[in-house]
Protein backbone atom coordinates (compact mmCIF):
# COMPACT_ATOMS: atom_id res chain seq x y z
CA UNK A 1 0.00 0.00 0.00
CA UNK A 2 1.54 3.31 -1.09
CA UNK A 3 0.89 5.37 1.30
CA UNK A 4 2.15 2.71 4.25
CA UNK A 5 5.31 2.43 2.26
CA UNK A 6 5.69 6.79 1.90
CA UNK A 7 5.02 7.24 5.52
CA UNK A 8 8.22 7.58 7.95
CA UNK A 9 8.72 5.66 11.32
CA UNK A 10 8.73 7.67 14.44
CA UNK A 11 12.31 8.36 16.90
CA UNK A 12 11.77 6.25 19.92
CA UNK A 13 11.86 9.38 22.39
CA UNK A 14 9.76 7.86 25.43
CA UNK A 15 11.35 6.15 28.25
CA UNK A 16 8.96 4.44 31.70
CA UNK A 17 8.19 7.65 33.07
CA UNK A 18 7.72 9.78 29.98
CA UNK A 19 5.26 7.03 29.22
CA UNK A 20 3.92 7.16 33.27
CA UNK A 21 3.87 11.20 33.16
CA UNK A 22 1.46 10.87 29.98
CA UNK A 23 -1.07 9.07 31.94
CA UNK A 24 -0.52 10.91 34.99
CA UNK A 25 -0.51 14.35 33.15
CA UNK A 26 -3.76 13.23 31.49
CA UNK A 27 -5.72 12.01 34.61
CA UNK A 28 -4.70 14.70 36.87
CA UNK A 29 -6.37 17.44 35.34
CA UNK A 30 -9.03 19.02 36.58
CA UNK A 31 -11.73 16.44 37.73
CA UNK A 32 -10.38 15.62 41.40
CA UNK A 33 -11.19 19.41 41.65
CA UNK A 34 -14.58 19.09 41.03
CA UNK A 35 -16.42 15.16 41.23
CA UNK A 36 -15.74 14.76 44.60
CA UNK A 37 -18.74 16.89 45.33
CA UNK A 38 -20.84 14.85 43.28
CA UNK A 39 -19.91 11.67 44.38
CA UNK A 40 -20.71 13.15 47.84
CA UNK A 41 -24.12 14.02 46.60
CA UNK A 42 -24.85 10.60 45.68
CA UNK A 43 -23.60 8.51 48.55
CA UNK A 44 -23.67 10.71 51.60
CA UNK A 45 -21.29 8.63 53.60
CA UNK A 46 -17.58 9.68 54.31
CA UNK A 47 -16.55 5.87 54.17
CA UNK A 48 -18.76 4.67 51.24
CA UNK A 49 -17.21 7.95 49.38
CA UNK A 50 -13.63 6.83 49.70
CA UNK A 51 -14.85 3.03 49.16
CA UNK A 52 -16.05 4.40 45.79
CA UNK A 53 -13.01 5.95 44.65
CA UNK A 54 -11.09 3.22 45.99
CA UNK A 55 -13.49 1.22 43.76
CA UNK A 56 -12.79 3.15 40.39
CA UNK A 57 -9.10 2.91 41.36
CA UNK A 58 -9.56 -1.30 41.29
CA UNK A 59 -11.78 -0.88 37.65
CA UNK A 60 -9.31 0.86 36.09
CA UNK A 61 -6.20 -1.66 37.62
CA UNK A 62 -8.52 -4.20 35.86
CA UNK A 63 -8.52 -2.74 32.56
CA UNK A 64 -4.48 -1.56 33.06
CA UNK A 65 -4.13 -5.70 33.23
CA UNK A 66 -5.71 -5.85 30.04
CA UNK A 67 -4.68 -3.41 27.85
CA UNK A 68 -0.96 -4.27 29.63
CA UNK A 69 -1.48 -7.73 27.31
CA UNK A 70 -2.85 -5.58 24.44
CA UNK A 71 0.01 -3.22 24.70
CA UNK A 72 2.43 -5.71 24.38
CA UNK A 73 1.38 -8.06 21.65
CA UNK A 74 0.81 -4.93 19.32
CA UNK A 75 3.53 -2.39 20.35
CA UNK A 76 1.88 0.14 17.66
CA UNK A 77 1.06 3.43 17.50
CA UNK A 78 -2.38 3.90 17.69
CA UNK A 79 -3.84 1.88 20.57
CA UNK A 80 -7.30 1.14 21.11
CA UNK A 81 -7.34 1.52 17.01
CA UNK A 82 -4.37 -1.07 16.59
CA UNK A 83 -6.07 -3.49 19.09
CA UNK A 84 -10.06 -2.97 17.23
CA UNK A 85 -8.49 -3.15 13.89
CA UNK A 86 -6.78 -6.69 14.66
CA UNK A 87 -9.81 -8.13 16.76
CA UNK A 88 -12.52 -7.14 14.58
CA UNK A 89 -11.17 -5.62 11.30
CA UNK A 90 -10.56 -1.91 9.64
CA UNK A 91 -13.92 -0.93 10.24
CA UNK A 92 -14.36 -0.87 13.80
CA UNK A 93 -10.93 0.68 13.99
CA UNK A 94 -12.06 3.40 11.59
CA UNK A 95 -15.06 3.69 13.38
CA UNK A 96 -12.87 4.25 16.75
CA UNK A 97 -10.44 6.99 14.80
CA UNK A 98 -13.40 8.60 13.66
CA UNK A 99 -15.37 9.41 16.74
CA UNK A 100 -11.99 9.94 18.39
CA UNK A 101 -11.72 12.80 16.12
CA UNK A 102 -15.01 13.97 15.76
CA UNK A 103 -16.33 13.97 19.78
CA UNK A 104 -13.87 12.06 22.55
CA UNK A 105 -10.13 13.45 22.25
CA UNK A 106 -10.43 17.12 20.39
CA UNK A 107 -13.62 17.78 22.60
CA UNK A 108 -12.55 16.82 25.78
CA UNK A 109 -8.89 19.05 24.27
CA UNK A 110 -11.83 21.63 23.80
CA UNK A 111 -13.10 21.27 27.26
CA UNK A 112 -10.04 21.22 28.94
CA UNK A 113 -8.57 24.14 27.37
CA UNK A 114 -12.32 26.16 28.74
CA UNK A 115 -11.43 25.44 32.36
CA UNK A 116 -7.74 26.50 31.88
CA UNK A 117 -8.35 29.56 29.86
CA UNK A 118 -11.26 30.40 32.72
CA UNK A 119 -9.32 30.38 36.07
CA UNK A 120 -6.29 31.54 34.22
CA UNK A 121 -8.37 34.30 33.32
CA UNK A 122 -9.15 34.85 37.49
CA UNK A 123 -5.99 34.56 37.78
CA UNK A 124 -4.64 37.41 35.37
CA UNK A 125 -8.14 39.45 35.79
CA UNK A 126 -8.51 39.57 32.81
CA UNK A 127 -12.34 40.64 30.71
CA UNK A 128 -14.04 37.63 30.68
CA UNK A 129 -15.09 38.09 26.91
CA UNK A 130 -11.23 36.46 26.35
CA UNK A 131 -11.40 33.65 27.44
CA UNK A 132 -12.01 31.70 24.51
CA UNK A 133 -9.16 33.26 22.76
CA UNK A 134 -7.30 32.04 25.58
CA UNK A 135 -8.37 28.24 25.03
CA UNK A 136 -7.40 28.88 21.52
CA UNK A 137 -3.91 30.13 22.12
CA UNK A 138 -3.24 27.87 24.70
CA UNK A 139 -3.72 24.86 22.07
CA UNK A 140 -1.77 26.28 19.32
CA UNK A 141 1.03 26.77 21.37
CA UNK A 142 0.97 23.41 22.85
CA UNK A 143 0.26 22.18 20.01
CA UNK A 144 3.70 23.58 18.11
CA UNK A 145 5.56 22.80 20.72
CA UNK A 146 4.66 19.25 19.35
CA UNK A 147 4.86 19.81 16.27
CA UNK A 148 8.54 20.56 16.49
CA UNK A 149 9.49 17.29 18.19
CA UNK A 150 8.55 15.00 20.57
CA UNK A 151 11.37 15.92 22.96
CA UNK A 152 9.99 19.37 23.15
CA UNK A 153 6.39 18.06 23.94
CA UNK A 154 7.76 15.38 26.67
CA UNK A 155 9.41 17.45 28.65
CA UNK A 156 6.59 20.19 28.68
CA UNK A 157 4.04 17.09 29.94
CA UNK A 158 6.76 16.25 32.15
CA UNK A 159 7.08 19.17 34.14
CA UNK A 160 3.59 20.24 34.29
CA UNK A 161 3.31 16.32 35.68
CA UNK A 162 6.10 16.95 38.63
CA UNK A 163 4.45 19.97 39.43
CA UNK A 164 0.96 18.57 39.71
CA UNK A 165 2.51 15.84 42.07
CA UNK A 166 3.89 17.63 44.02
CA UNK A 167 1.51 20.23 44.41
CA UNK A 168 -1.21 17.52 45.42
CA UNK A 169 1.03 15.80 47.62
CA UNK A 170 1.81 19.06 49.38
CA UNK A 171 -1.55 20.18 49.86
CA UNK A 172 -2.31 16.71 51.20
CA UNK A 173 0.67 17.11 53.66
CA UNK A 174 0.12 20.67 54.75
CA UNK A 175 -3.82 20.27 54.99
CA UNK A 176 -3.64 17.25 57.27
CA UNK A 177 -1.55 18.97 59.41
CA UNK A 178 -2.78 21.94 59.74
CA UNK A 179 -5.15 20.79 62.40
CA UNK A 180 -7.86 22.98 60.40
CA UNK A 181 -10.56 20.00 60.26
CA UNK A 182 -12.25 17.68 62.17
CA UNK A 183 -11.73 14.06 62.04
CA UNK A 184 -15.09 13.67 63.19
CA UNK A 185 -16.01 14.19 60.13
CA UNK A 186 -15.35 10.62 59.09
CA UNK A 187 -17.90 9.23 61.61
CA UNK A 188 -21.06 11.45 60.82
CA UNK A 189 -24.19 10.33 59.45
CA UNK A 190 -25.48 6.01 59.06
CA UNK A 191 -25.22 4.03 55.92
CA UNK A 192 -28.76 2.29 54.62
CA UNK A 193 -27.86 -1.32 53.28
CA UNK A 194 -30.58 -1.88 50.20
CA UNK A 195 -31.00 -1.69 46.71
CA UNK A 196 -30.76 2.14 46.73
CA UNK A 197 -27.60 2.43 47.98
CA UNK A 198 -26.36 0.37 45.14
CA UNK A 199 -28.16 2.18 42.42
CA UNK A 200 -26.41 5.92 44.27
CA UNK A 201 -23.13 3.74 43.56
CA UNK A 202 -23.40 3.17 40.41
CA UNK A 203 -24.45 6.95 39.70
CA UNK A 204 -21.47 8.07 42.08
CA UNK A 205 -18.78 5.73 39.95
CA UNK A 206 -19.87 7.56 36.71
CA UNK A 207 -18.31 10.83 37.22
CA UNK A 208 -15.18 9.40 39.34
CA UNK A 209 -14.52 6.96 36.45
CA UNK A 210 -14.23 9.80 34.10
CA UNK A 211 -11.98 11.56 36.72
CA UNK A 212 -9.52 8.26 36.49
CA UNK A 213 -9.98 8.87 32.29
CA UNK A 214 -7.20 8.77 30.21
CA UNK A 215 -4.97 6.19 31.99
CA UNK A 216 -4.72 4.10 28.88
CA UNK A 217 -3.21 7.19 27.06
CA UNK A 218 0.28 5.89 26.47
CA UNK A 219 -0.45 2.96 24.72
CA UNK A 220 -0.80 5.42 21.63
CA UNK A 221 2.51 6.35 21.69
CA UNK A 222 4.09 2.99 21.74
CA UNK A 223 6.41 3.00 18.15
CA UNK A 224 8.00 6.01 20.62
CA UNK A 225 8.44 4.29 23.16
CA UNK A 226 11.72 2.44 23.83
CA UNK A 227 11.41 -1.39 24.42
CA UNK A 228 7.14 -0.89 24.18
CA UNK A 229 6.25 -4.01 25.02
CA UNK A 230 8.23 -4.42 28.29
CA UNK A 231 7.25 -0.58 29.42
CA UNK A 232 4.33 0.52 28.48
CA UNK A 233 2.78 -2.49 30.78
CA UNK A 234 4.66 -0.98 33.56
CA UNK A 235 3.56 2.29 32.74
CA UNK A 236 0.48 1.47 32.81
CA UNK A 237 0.53 -0.34 36.31
CA UNK A 238 2.42 1.93 37.88
CA UNK A 239 0.29 4.96 36.61
CA UNK A 240 -3.07 3.62 37.68
CA UNK A 241 -1.39 2.88 40.85
CA UNK A 242 0.25 6.42 41.70
CA UNK A 243 -3.31 8.23 40.68
CA UNK A 244 -5.40 5.85 42.69
CA UNK A 245 -3.15 6.93 46.36
CA UNK A 246 -3.61 10.45 44.95
CA UNK A 247 -6.78 10.16 44.50
CA UNK A 248 -7.69 8.44 47.84
CA UNK A 249 -5.57 11.41 49.92
CA UNK A 250 -6.94 14.38 48.24
CA UNK A 251 -10.72 12.85 48.99
CA UNK A 252 -9.23 12.15 52.48
CA UNK A 253 -8.33 15.68 53.12
CA UNK A 254 -11.75 17.18 51.39
CA UNK A 255 -13.64 15.09 54.05
CA UNK A 256 -11.55 16.07 56.96
CA UNK A 257 -11.59 19.46 56.40
CA UNK A 258 -15.43 20.10 55.02
CA UNK A 259 -18.30 17.98 56.21
CA UNK A 260 -20.04 15.56 53.79
CA UNK A 261 -23.23 17.71 53.69
CA UNK A 262 -21.25 20.48 53.06
CA UNK A 263 -18.80 19.18 50.42
CA UNK A 264 -21.79 17.58 48.53
CA UNK A 265 -22.97 21.21 47.65
CA UNK A 266 -19.45 22.53 46.82
CA UNK A 267 -19.38 23.80 43.66
CA UNK A 268 -15.35 24.23 43.25
CA UNK A 269 -14.55 21.91 46.32
CA UNK A 270 -10.85 22.95 45.26
CA UNK A 271 -11.03 26.14 45.96
CA UNK A 272 -13.38 26.12 49.48
CA UNK A 273 -10.32 23.73 50.85
CA UNK A 274 -7.86 26.35 49.78
CA UNK A 275 -10.28 28.67 50.94
CA UNK A 276 -10.27 26.60 54.60
CA UNK A 277 -6.47 26.09 54.62
CA UNK A 278 -5.33 29.72 53.33
CA UNK A 279 -8.03 32.05 53.45
CA UNK A 280 -8.72 34.55 50.50
CA UNK A 281 -4.44 34.17 49.12
CA UNK A 282 -5.80 30.58 49.08
CA UNK A 283 -8.03 31.17 45.72
CA UNK A 284 -5.15 32.62 43.66
CA UNK A 285 -2.74 29.46 44.84
CA UNK A 286 -5.67 26.72 43.55
CA UNK A 287 -6.78 29.09 40.45
CA UNK A 288 -2.42 28.43 39.60
CA UNK A 289 -2.56 25.20 40.15
CA UNK A 290 -5.59 24.18 38.10
CA UNK A 291 -3.71 26.15 35.24
CA UNK A 292 -0.79 24.22 35.21
CA UNK A 293 -3.00 20.87 35.58
CA UNK A 294 -4.96 21.65 33.08
CA UNK A 295 -1.92 22.59 30.12
CA UNK A 296 -0.17 19.34 31.82
CA UNK A 297 -3.94 17.45 30.32
CA UNK A 298 -3.83 19.00 27.11
CA UNK A 299 -0.34 18.64 26.40
CA UNK A 300 -0.72 14.86 27.26
CA UNK A 301 -3.96 14.61 24.90
CA UNK A 302 -1.74 16.39 22.20
CA UNK A 303 0.96 13.92 21.84
CA UNK A 304 -1.32 10.93 22.27
CA UNK A 305 -4.13 12.11 19.58
CA UNK A 306 -2.49 13.07 16.87
CA UNK A 307 -1.23 9.65 16.86
CA UNK A 308 -4.50 8.34 16.24
CA UNK A 309 -4.95 10.02 13.41
CA UNK A 310 -1.49 8.78 12.29
CA UNK A 311 -2.33 5.32 12.68
CA UNK A 312 -5.51 5.37 11.07
CA UNK A 313 -3.75 7.23 7.73
CA UNK A 314 -1.59 4.05 7.19
CA UNK A 315 -4.48 2.04 6.95
CA UNK A 316 -6.82 4.85 5.00
CA UNK A 317 -6.08 6.33 2.28
CA UNK A 318 -8.43 9.47 2.95
CA UNK A 319 -6.12 10.14 5.70
CA UNK A 320 -3.09 9.28 4.44
CA UNK A 321 -2.05 12.97 3.55
CA UNK A 322 -2.60 14.26 7.26
CA UNK A 323 -1.29 11.43 9.22
CA UNK A 324 2.45 11.66 7.54
CA UNK A 325 5.25 11.83 9.87
CA UNK A 326 7.63 15.13 9.24
CA UNK A 327 11.07 13.25 8.43
CA UNK A 328 13.12 16.50 9.99
CA UNK A 329 11.02 16.29 13.48
CA UNK A 330 9.57 12.79 13.81
CA UNK A 331 6.21 14.17 14.69
CA UNK A 332 2.71 13.62 12.76
CA UNK A 333 2.95 17.26 12.29
CA UNK A 334 -0.17 17.55 9.80
CA UNK A 335 -2.31 15.49 12.30
CA UNK A 336 -1.45 17.75 15.00
CA UNK A 337 -2.16 20.98 13.00
CA UNK A 338 -5.65 18.65 11.83
CA UNK A 339 -6.89 18.49 15.43
CA UNK A 340 -5.64 21.78 16.97
CA UNK A 341 -8.21 23.34 13.73
CA UNK A 342 -11.13 21.48 14.67
CA UNK A 343 -9.84 21.56 18.90
CA UNK A 344 -10.41 25.26 17.99
CA UNK A 345 -13.90 25.36 16.00
CA UNK A 346 -14.74 23.58 19.12
CA UNK A 347 -13.68 25.83 20.99
CA UNK A 348 -15.58 28.87 19.57
CA UNK A 349 -19.03 27.20 18.72
CA UNK A 350 -19.10 25.33 21.71
CA UNK A 351 -19.31 26.13 25.88
CA UNK A 352 -17.52 23.29 28.43
CA UNK A 353 -20.90 21.57 28.78
CA UNK A 354 -21.79 20.96 25.56
CA UNK A 355 -18.36 19.87 24.86
CA UNK A 356 -18.61 17.01 27.53
CA UNK A 357 -22.24 15.91 27.37
CA UNK A 358 -22.01 13.91 24.65
CA UNK A 359 -18.58 11.56 25.14
CA UNK A 360 -19.38 9.42 28.23
CA UNK A 361 -20.88 6.62 26.72
CA UNK A 362 -18.65 5.82 23.87
CA UNK A 363 -15.69 5.89 25.99
CA UNK A 364 -17.06 2.71 27.87
CA UNK A 365 -18.23 1.11 24.45
CA UNK A 366 -14.70 1.07 23.15
CA UNK A 367 -13.01 -0.09 26.61
CA UNK A 368 -15.74 -3.16 26.28
CA UNK A 369 -14.85 -4.09 22.92
CA UNK A 370 -11.06 -3.39 23.09
CA UNK A 371 -10.87 -5.50 26.14
CA UNK A 372 -13.24 -8.44 24.49
CA UNK A 373 -10.53 -8.36 21.70
CA UNK A 374 -8.35 -10.25 23.85
CA UNK A 375 -10.18 -13.34 23.40
CA UNK A 376 -10.43 -13.03 19.37
CA UNK A 377 -7.12 -12.57 19.31
CA UNK A 378 -5.98 -15.40 21.50
CA UNK A 379 -7.75 -17.18 19.00
CA UNK A 380 -7.15 -15.59 15.87
CA UNK A 381 -3.20 -15.65 16.73
CA UNK A 382 -2.35 -18.49 18.88
CA UNK A 383 1.59 -18.42 18.00
CA UNK A 384 2.00 -14.34 18.45
CA UNK A 385 4.37 -12.98 21.26
CA UNK A 386 2.94 -11.88 23.98
CA UNK A 387 5.63 -10.67 26.40
CA UNK A 388 2.85 -9.79 29.08
CA UNK A 389 -0.30 -12.15 29.41
CA UNK A 390 -3.51 -10.74 31.50
CA UNK A 391 -3.34 -11.20 35.27
CA UNK A 392 -6.40 -13.76 36.26
CA UNK A 393 -7.70 -14.20 32.67
CA UNK A 394 -9.88 -15.20 31.62
CA UNK A 395 -12.11 -13.49 34.75
CA UNK A 396 -10.37 -10.41 34.21
CA UNK A 397 -11.09 -9.65 31.13
CA UNK A 398 -14.99 -10.38 31.67
CA UNK A 399 -15.46 -9.02 35.33
CA UNK A 400 -13.87 -5.58 32.89
CA UNK A 401 -16.14 -5.74 30.26
CA UNK A 402 -19.51 -6.42 32.63
CA UNK A 403 -18.50 -3.48 34.35
CA UNK A 404 -17.58 -1.24 31.06
CA UNK A 405 -21.46 -2.63 29.73
CA UNK A 406 -23.27 -1.62 33.21
CA UNK A 407 -21.74 1.80 33.15
CA UNK A 408 -22.90 2.29 29.13
CA UNK A 409 -26.68 1.00 30.40
CA UNK A 410 -26.79 3.44 33.40
CA UNK A 411 -25.50 6.22 31.26
CA UNK A 412 -28.02 5.48 28.06
CA UNK A 413 -30.57 5.74 30.99
CA UNK A 414 -29.95 8.19 33.04
CA UNK A 415 -28.29 10.57 29.96
CA UNK A 416 -30.15 9.72 27.08
CA UNK A 417 -30.44 12.35 24.80
CA UNK A 418 -26.50 13.07 24.97
CA UNK A 419 -25.79 9.38 25.01
CA UNK A 420 -28.28 9.06 21.54
CA UNK A 421 -26.54 12.00 19.89
CA UNK A 422 -22.76 10.51 20.77
CA UNK A 423 -23.73 7.09 19.19
CA UNK A 424 -25.23 9.27 15.96
CA UNK A 425 -21.91 10.68 15.22
CA UNK A 426 -20.35 7.19 16.03
CA UNK A 427 -22.88 6.10 13.35
CA UNK A 428 -21.77 8.90 11.10
CA UNK A 429 -18.62 7.05 10.16
CA UNK A 430 -20.09 4.55 8.41
CA UNK A 431 -21.00 5.69 5.26
CA UNK A 432 -17.93 7.79 5.54
CA UNK A 433 -15.82 4.34 5.66
CA UNK A 434 -17.56 2.64 3.12
CA UNK A 435 -16.58 5.88 0.65
CA UNK A 436 -13.06 5.77 1.62
CA UNK A 437 -12.94 1.69 1.03
CA UNK A 438 -14.20 2.35 -2.69
CA UNK A 439 -11.68 5.06 -3.17
CA UNK A 440 -9.14 2.41 -2.47
CA UNK A 441 -10.50 -0.29 -4.74
CA UNK A 442 -10.49 2.39 -7.67
CA UNK A 443 -6.68 3.69 -7.23
CA UNK A 444 -5.88 -0.19 -6.77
Amino acid sequence: MRWQQDMPGFKKALGRWDSVAIITAIVLGVGIFRVPAEAAGYLKHPWLILSAWFLGGVICLLGVFCYAELASTFPKTGGNYIYLRESYGRGAGFLFAWTELLVIRTGSIAAVSFIGAAYLQSLLAIDKSFIKLMAVSIVLILSLLNIFGLSYGKKVHNFFTLINIAALVSIVFFGLISRKGDMAHFFSGAVSWDSALLRALGLALIPILWTYGGWHENTFVAEETKDASRVIPQALIIGISIITALYLAVNFLYIYLIPVKDLAGSALVGSDVFNVLYGAQGRKIFELLVVVASLGSINAMIITGARITYAMAKDNAIFAYIGKVNAKYGTPHRAIAINVLWCSILILLGTFNKLLFFTGILVWLFFASAVAGIFILRKKFPDLERPYKVWGYPATPIIFILICITLFINTLIFNPVPSLLGLGLLASGVPVYFVSRLLKERKG
